[in-house]
């Protein structure tokens, strides 16, 4: 099954976005998805686009990965300047200091 594209964004391509960072951070669907609070296999259909996330669930991968929403739905690259990536450190932090039990599952 695969996504519509609806309007101007395109959800393949914000998908294969999402599994190159991942694959260029040397991390695993599993540690991305508990450093998002998302599932293992939510994280997988991502990757093979058989699902669209929300925007709260792009806003957390954005903050995993360190990139900036607009490079993740728009596949344009802006760089960090230092508050923003102080911003996404706090936002890290603040999804850590969450338990798993309290994250939404997908």
């Amino acid at each position: 099954m695969g996504m519509e594209q609806t309007g101007i964004i395109q959800y393949t391509a914000i998908c294969r976005r999402i599994r190159a960072r991942r694959v260029e951070l040397r991390l695993t669907q599993e540690k991305l998805a508990e450093m998002a609070g998302i599932s293992a296999s939510f994280v997988g259909h991502l990757e093979r686009a058989e699902k669209i996330p929300s925007v709260d669930t792009l806003a957390r991968l954005c903050v995993c990965m360190r990139l900036s929403m607009d490079y993740l739905v728009m596949g344009k690259r802006q760089a960090c300047d230092r508050e923003a990536c102080a911003l996404y450190e706090d936002l890290q932090r603040v999804l850590a200091s969450h338990s798993s039990g309290q994250m939404e599952r997908r």
